[in-house]
């Protein structure tokens, strides 16, 4: 009975988990076309990096309030009371929700567009009154309210998601990255980079408009409500704090980061922006898709009380996420100079930034591995209701992250950066393990040890031959980003090929199931 349950827990990953991958797939890949469309027209610069803080700013105040409510507390409460089938609470919470995001993310909004001039003085500052601060406190005032629009798409996607529709969610942020290179393509040679701040607005309204259609089914109607009597509501409430200061950790962490990277000249935010997006591709790809199919389940089991189903799903996870995100990295740090060449090297965008950009993803890539784990190991003490020792490590890491950044930019600039960023998110993941080891005992330590030293080795060979064949076969290619493209292809597939292989003859739970799944669909 058991190994029918983790059967199934496995079917039910890989599933969702694939068509979720391909959605999220589309999405990242237009999000890259658009920092294409960015680099070509406008470079890497302080216009650019003006661009970058007007979009991070309410950007993190989602993240920082919006995102760190929705995963923490409202998936999993939402999950418990739906799991009660008590579809009258289970309405009045969701709007008075929704209504409490509407007017509180309407004050920060019009707070931040208020005094939209004196930040983007202090920032000015910081990059030596180099930054164009009318350009930015005009972006900053076009995008502003997009907190809004994207804090409500957040929550019509973590409703969408408990109910188990994961692609339309997923493939969602691609309306407005194509929408966003529209605006770019027909508008930047009359209002510059402006263009882009209008497309991000609208287009984040049409990226609620095309979840809206999912809701049907799930009764839940909107009305203009907030009931603070509601036990869902009171016990967010009790949970959001903590969570909102751990989360925030994280985005302090963001903001130190840029804040080093603004100081140190023209186009280093953005180019530590640029190199973080092609890393987060894989990452963005596949551990978010395991993530987004798997925390729903985790919120399941927990909430019945069920330990060994959510370690299982947790040792899926952390092994799924493994499997995928080593041999990536690899491969990425190996290939970082031509992915970048071939992604942005045209127009505005030179070979020293090339440089730049490739040395940042190397030290980026360290992490990905890690970047994957902490998104599992915090929703496994969320959705235990432990929004504490997530907390206490994301305080922790402000420190760690300040000094490291401090330290490793005496000796390796803006790339400093970015290692600090990985070395950080390896304390993090090492400390929460522990925890949560003690807290709920065996985690599977051993499977998972054997699994990872066995994609290391797969991942070790393929790494040599996609050295070898780098450097061999590059001197046969031209220098047109056709030929690279071609060749860094063939590469990838072999690759791909070879270290699927390898892991097939290593006799891996992750490969065979896979392979296993996929015949039987082809079969049925």
């Amino acid at each position: 009975m058991e190994i029918r349950e983790k059967s199934d827990i496995r079917k039910r990953i890989f599933g969702a988990t694939f068509l979720v991958m391909i959605a999220t797939l589309l999405s990242k890949v237009s999000g890259l076309v658009r920092d294409q469309i960015t680099a070509s027209y406008f470079g890497i610069s302080y216009d650019t990096d003006a661009f970058t803080w007007a979009y991070f700013i309410p950007n993190l105040f989602r993240v920082l309030f919006a995102e760190s409510i929705i995963i923490a507390a409202f998936i999993p409460i939402y999950a418990l009371y739906l799991k009660k089938n008590n579809r009258n609470q289970l309405s009045d919470f969701v709007v008075s929700v929704t209504n409490i995001f509407i007017l509180v993310f309407t004050v920060i909004s019009l707070i931040i567009f208020i005094f939209s001039n004196p930040i983007g003085s202090f920032l000015s500052r910081i990059s030596g009154n180099n930054m164009d601060i009318a350009g930015f406190s005009m972006m900053n005032r076009i995008m502003i309210f997009s907190l809004v629009i994207m804090s409500i798409a957040g929550l019509l996607t973590s409703i969408l998601n408990s109910h188990n529709k994961f692609v339309v969610p997923a493939i969602a942020p691609m309306i407005m990255n194509i929408v966003s290179i529209i605006f770019v393509v027909f508008l930047a040679g009359r209002i510059g980079i402006i263009s882009m701040a209008i497309g991000i607005i609208i287009g984040s309204v049409l990226e609620v408009l095309v979840q809206l259609p999912g809701l049907k089914g799930t009764n839940l109607k909107y009305r203009f409500k907030i009931n603070f009597q509601n036990d869902a509501v009171k016990e967010m409430f009790a949970m959001m704090v903590p969570i909102m200061l751990s989360l925030g950790a994280v985005q302090i962490n963001n903001s130190i980061d840029n804040f080093f990277a603004l100081n140190l000249g023209a186009g280093n935010t953005t180019a530590l922006t640029f190199s973080w997006r092609v890393a987060n591709l894989p990452l963005g790809v596949f551990s978010v898709a395991v993530i987004t199919v798997l925390y729903p389940l985790i919120s399941k089991q927990a909430a019945d009380n069920n330990m060994a189903g959510l370690k299982e799903s947790f040792s899926i996870g952390v092994r799924e996420i493994g499997y995928i995100m080593i041999p990536a990295s690899a491969g990425m740090i190996l290939l970082a100079n031509p992915i970048i060449k071939v992604l942005f090297e045209r127009n505005q965008f030179t070979s020293m930034d090339t440089e730049k950009v490739a040395t940042i993803l190397i030290f980026h890539c360290a992490g990905l591995v890690f970047f994957g784990l902490l998104m599992t190991l915090n929703r496994i003490f969320y959705s235990l209701k432990d929004v504490k020792t997530p907390l206490l490590i994301a305080l922790a890491s402000i420190i760690a992250n300040l000094l490291l950044d401090w330290l490793l930019i005496k000796v390796m600039g803006i790339s400093g950066v970015a290692l600090s960023t990985s070395l950080v998110a390896g304390i993090n993941i090492a400390l929460l393990i522990i925890i949560l080891r003690k807290k709920i005992g065996y985690l599977g330590g051993k499977k998972i040890i054997i699994s990872y030293l066995k994609i290391s080795a797969a991942a070790i060979i393929m790494s040599a031959f996609v050295y070898f064949a780098w450097k061999f076969l590059s001197g046969f290619f031209n220098k047109s980003n056709f030929m690279i493209v071609l060749l860094l292809f063939i590469i990838i597939i072999f690759a791909g090929i070879l270290y699927v292989a390898l892991t097939y003859m290593f006799k891996m739970e992750e490969t065979n199931f896979i392979a296993k799944t996929i015949k039987q669909r082809f079969t049925k």
